[in-house]
């Protein structure tokens, strides 16, 4: 049997809360079998994006509330949740400005790897990084709810619900802060530290700004880095406007650890314990961890939900297979090609790479079945 997802349109036929999108998507939860995917009374992480100090693009912390009250009528005991991005005490601070509050959201915000984010546990991944260290908070529940801010993303093209379990419920690194083992593993497989070309540099400083680890310094106008304190997530490199600092792995084979990464954090679930709800809402073309907020690239597209992880994002490609770009957006200029996406010919890489290769390790299929509500 095909996979099935279902699309909640974002138009709105009359004036009435039931119409919006906010009501119909609170109504179909309602009807929606929680039940059969979450044990009663358990923990359950919903898992997401906090965002980053200037991202305000992010789930609006309404979509988020009725997403738990929809748990807690299994009854379960739901708590928003991602591993740290930036140092944890901060990125809780940056939740709290978003609007990510147990006031707000009426369930607490957690962070899954812990206060210094090496709270883990190892898991085999396959053969590309073999082992990986796991959220704790995500690696010893029974099920999860996956909301995951569709964006783009300058490695991994698409920022979907694949790629939200993979880089977001892998910790920083195990206890013992090893980033070979950690996310940081995923953009690192091919080398240690970021390469720096002296010759492109013009001593702007902006990778130095934008680390999270504050781990990179100028001395004698050369770019340092401190190898201990450095999380190899590759944000000086994108941030480089003379591409001065690249990072040492191929897109295929980041494409591949990405897969692995979510097929790690999915082994430690029993079937059918997942729900994925996508939001193909304000789609600016970068991550949410980067400190900005950028003109979406297209118009909003509405919410996506289903259980399986290859289906939703193939569903999301699709859709913004048949988009037009938004003016005045970085993808304004854009040659619509048929076939790909916006967010594949905005970053001049493939995104379906990711599906393929989450699809080839029995994540879940491509081949899904389209039901539009409302």
């Amino acid at each position: 049997m095909k996979p099935k997802v279902y699309h909640i349109l974002p138009h709105s036929k009359t004036f009435t809360y039931e119409s919006g999108l906010m009501g119909r998507f609170e109504a179909f939860l309602k009807d929606f079998d929680f039940s059969s995917y979450i044990p009663e009374n358990e923990l359950v992480p919903l898992k997401m994006h906090l965002g980053s100090r200037g991202a305000f693009k992010t789930i609006r912390p309404q979509f988020v509330r009725l997403v738990v009250d929809a748990v807690k009528r299994v009854p379960a005991k739901p708590f928003v949740t991602d591993s740290v991005r930036i140092s944890a005490y901060d990125y809780l601070e940056v939740a709290k400005n978003a609007g990510y509050t147990h006031l707000t959201l009426g369930a607490p915000v957690v962070i899954a790897d812990g206060i210094f984010g090496n709270d883990s546990i190892k898991v085999y991944a396959g053969e590309t990084i073999e082992e990986i260290a796991i959220a704790s908070a995500i690696h010893d529940s029974k099920s999860m709810v996956v909301l995951t801010h569709v964006k783009g993303h300058i490695q991994a093209v698409l920022g979907g619900a694949i790629k939200n379990i993979s880089m977001g419920g892998v910790s920083y690194a195990p206890r013992g802060g090893d980033w070979h083992q950690g996310r940081g593993r995923m953009h690192f497989l091919m080398g240690d530290i970021m390469q720096w070309d002296e010759t492109k540099c013009i001593l702007c400083f902006d990778c130095m700004k934008v680390c999270p680890a504050e781990c990179i310094t100028f001395p004698d106008n050369k770019y340092t880095v401190d190898k201990d304190k450095c999380w190899r997530c590759g944000r000086c490199a994108r941030v480089c406007p003379v591409e001065a600092i690249s990072v040492p792995v191929t897109h295929e084979l980041f494409m591949r650890a990405v897969a692995e990464g979510a097929k790690a954090v999915l082994s430690t679930f029993e079937p059918h314990r997942i729900v994925y709800i996508s939001f193909l809402l304000e789609m600016q073309p970068e991550c949410d961890c980067m400190p900005l907020a950028d003109p979406p690239v297209v118009q909003d597209q509405g919410i996506l939900i289903s259980d399986d992880p290859v289906a939703i994002d193939s569903a999301t490609l699709d859709i913004l297979s048949r988009v037009k770009p938004l003016p005045d957006s970085r993808a304004s200029d854009i040659t619509q090609k048929e076939g790909w996406d916006i967010f594949s010919l905005l970053h001049k890489k493939d995104a379906r790479l990711q599906v393929k290769e989450a699809e080839r390790l029995g994540l879940g299929s491509s081949d899904y079945e389209l039901e539009v509500v409302g």
